[in-house]
């Protein structure tokens, strides 16, 4: 059997898990690597931080004297959205020199999702936010990420980050002179460095995120990317700006943050059936929003003349009209009102005792997509034994839209971690496993935060856990003690 040059390179750093570096990092398993890099879980002895990410990197003197610097200069960068750099200096590995740098540990990163299936159009979205917002914080300070890719958009807890020991200045260049990859712009290989080129790898990065392959024919870069037919349409204009040949042609992170945040806004009712025209994303725009959705009449609509106009109506009969309708809708509202909430009232059944009412465990009924399940108890109980199972007075179930049910396969299960205070609300909520998609570990959270429980008569806080299943038929909730 032949060996796989992978497997070549697996060996080279395999070999150094057990060593220490720095004589404060023991080497405990190597996470990832390539030709000229390894990523490994480290065990830290500094107080508050157990577990640490190590990344080794072959060095000589060159480099060091050009890398450290870059490395420090991260390292004084604080922002939400960049994993923050611990420490940094050189080493040697069984006489071997090596530039070591130490980082936070990241829960998961979008290679390894992107591994098991792509994004919804929702959750690219939610991956653009924090990205943009890091990019527009270094491209403010003539900074630039440099190597933007799914392997370096990292999850720290509940917050989405970028790698940050790429950092580097706009003026110093690309950081090396290795062949170049898809994540590298087309004007890279002249040794050009700006923040276009962050750009055009969030583009990429966007492209793979949704269909789990690279852009076709990104290594003839001095043709436009073609996208393929059925590619997002909500993405398709921003991808094909951002892999524009080009620089000059990508858009800013500006207008990407003002796109992003118009994508979310309501969306458009499902009953429009009118073609559609979508005006490009540039300084033509008339307002802030990206990608305005503007409707086209039909030709037969567009051709016909306009009717006669009709002759105004007495004023005074006109108000009486308009007083009727007002009245009539104030009605029909209310009645509406009253029926909803009668539909989510969740009565016992008659042969149930007033005791398990209050004490037994309420199942949530099956709602519309997008539409949250609540179990409202009608009377107030009385304090409860902290010692009996869980039974939640409010339970709410997270709203998941149509278009991101249907990508789900199976199930996805998330476990969110809840403190309760004594009179039954919960005092904070956050992940408690990391599971495979952070959109429905942050639905979750958010739809736990508002469950409430029974009171008890102790002023401890109860630790507990919600349980949230995710299918293509809908969602369900249950809450388990911990202590």
């Amino acid at each position: 059997m032949s060996v796989q040059p992978s497997d070549l390179i697996s060996e080279v750093w395999t070999k150094w898990q057990g060593h220490v570096i720095h004589d404060m990092f023991l080497l405990d398993r190597c996470l990832g690597f390539s030709d000229h890099s390894g990523v490994f879980l480290a065990k830290s002895a500094t107080p508050g931080q157990s577990e640490v990410a190590v990344k080794l990197v072959p060095a000589d003197r060159a480099m060091a004297e050009s890398q450290l610097p870059r490395w420090k200069r991260a390292g004084r960068i604080s922002h939400p959205h960049l994993l923050r750099l611990l420490q940094w200096g050189g080493c040697q590995l069984d006489g071997l020199p090596y530039l070591f740098v130490v980082m936070e540990y990241a829960d998961q990163t979008l290679a390894q999702l992107l591994q098991r299936r792509a994004l919804t159009d929702d959750e690219a979205r939610e991956m653009m936010r924090p990205t943009l917002d890091a990019l527009a914080f270094m491209h403010g300070q003539n900074l630039v990420q440099g190597q933007l890719k799914p392997a370096n958009i990292l999850v720290v807890g509940n917050q989405l980050k970028l790698a940050s020991d790429t950092i580097r200045r706009i003026s110093e260049g690309t950081m090396s002179t290795k062949a170049p990859t898809v994540y590298d712009p087309p004007e890279a290989r002249h040794g050009s460095s700006s923040p276009a080129g962050d750009i055009w790898a969030l583009g990429v990065c966007l492209f793979e995120a949704l269909t789990r392959r690279s852009p076709p024919g990104w290594d003839e870069r001095s043709e436009a990317i073609v996208l393929p037919a059925d590619f997002s349409p909500a993405f398709r204009d921003v991808v094909a700006r951002c892999l524009n040949p080009n620089p000059q042609n990508r858009p800013s992170v500006t207008e990407l943050v003002a796109w992003a945040r118009g994508q979310a806004a309501e969306p458009a009712p499902d009953a429009t059936v009118q073609p559609a025209a979508i005006v490009p994303l540039g300084p033509t725009t008339p307002e802030p929003g990206p990608l305005r959705i503007t409707p086209v009449p039909a030709a037969s609509e567009a051709t016909r003349p306009a009717p006669p106009m009709a002759k105004s109506p007495n004023p005074r009969a006109l108000l009486t009209a308009v007083l009727g309708a007002v009245v009539i809708l104030a009605l029909c509202w209310t009645g509406m009102r009253m029926a909803t909430s009668h539909r989510t009232l969740a009565p016992p059944p008659p042969t149930q005792s007033p005791l398990s009412q209050t004490s037994g465990a309420a199942a949530p009924m099956a709602a519309h997509v997008g539409e949250p399940v609540s179990t409202v108890l009608p009377a107030k109980p009385s304090r409860s034994d902290p010692a009996t199972p869980p039974s939640a007075l409010h339970e709410v179930i997270p709203e998941v839209p149509e278009s991101a049910r249907r990508t789900i396969r199976g199930h996805i299960k998330v476990w969110v971690r809840i403190i309760v205070d004594p009179d039954g609300s919960v005092f904070t909520a956050s992940a408690d496993r990391i599971g495979p998609s952070w959109y429905f570990q942050r639905l979750s959270i958010e739809a736990a935060e508002k469950w409430t429980f029974p009171p008890i008569d102790t002023h401890s806080r109860r630790l507990m856990q919600v349980r949230f299943d995710f299918n293509r038929d809908g969602t369900t909730g249950r809450a388990v003690t911990l202590h």
